[in-house]
């Protein structure tokens, strides 16, 4: 990945793993083609492990809202546009909400990740994390990164914009998916 919020989650959940990103490989990012989180995770490891001949991990994270249709979905990181700005797109995606008078909503975050030792590996692993919430007009915290200031997790009166990174990765998608992971590569290597 490029994203530096997600390079931080993967090496403070990863700490036996050396993270390296697409950027010091000089790899361009992988173009998003697929219809689903699994397809776009798959596709993004075999190209790392293609362009980089080492194990790769791909990520395809987004932020589903049922009352939206399940947008921004698939498009999360390119909701307002192409290249939107994390803050194009909170801002678009409140828009939206209001459009259908709607200041908080259910919403989840999922995060799929894939796993392939190289761009041949028959046996991609692989490991979904969910985690449920609202969405809230009002955004509050300065930590994070997306819409994880908008994102207010079930059972908590917090933003993950206002957990600290330790904290909001206990609970996060992607603290989950990579939890099922380790899960999973512990016993394959047995």
């Amino acid at each position: 990945t490029s994203n530096q919020g997600k390079l931080k989650e993967f090496s403070l959940l990863l700490p036996d793993f050396k993270i390296i990103s697409q950027k010091s490989l000089n790899l361009a990012p992988e173009e998003e083609t697929g219809t689903t989180f699994y397809e776009n995770s798959l596709h993004k490891a075999r190209a790392g492990a293609i362009k980089s001949s080492l194990l790769s991990l791909g990520d395809d994270s987004g932020l589903i809202v049922p009352a939206l249709g399940n947008m921004p979905g698939l498009r999360s990181a390119r909701y307002a546009h192409e290249n939107a700005t994390d803050e194009e797109n909170r801002n678009y995606l409140k828009n939206e909400l209001k459009k259908i008078g709607v200041n908080k909503t259910k919403a989840y975050f999922v995060c799929i990740l894939t796993i392939i030792k190289n761009a041949e590996d028959p046996f991609p692993l692989i490991s979904t994390g969910i985690l449920d919430g609202i969405v809230n007009i009002e955004s509050r915290g300065q930590n994070g990164f997306g819409y994880d200031e908008m994102f207010y997790p079930k059972n908590y009166k917090e933003s993950l914009a206002e957990m600290s990174l330790e904290r909001k990765s206990e609970i996060s998608h992607r603290g989950r998916a990579i939890r099922d992971l380790k899960n999973k590569i512990d016993k394959f290597s047995k």
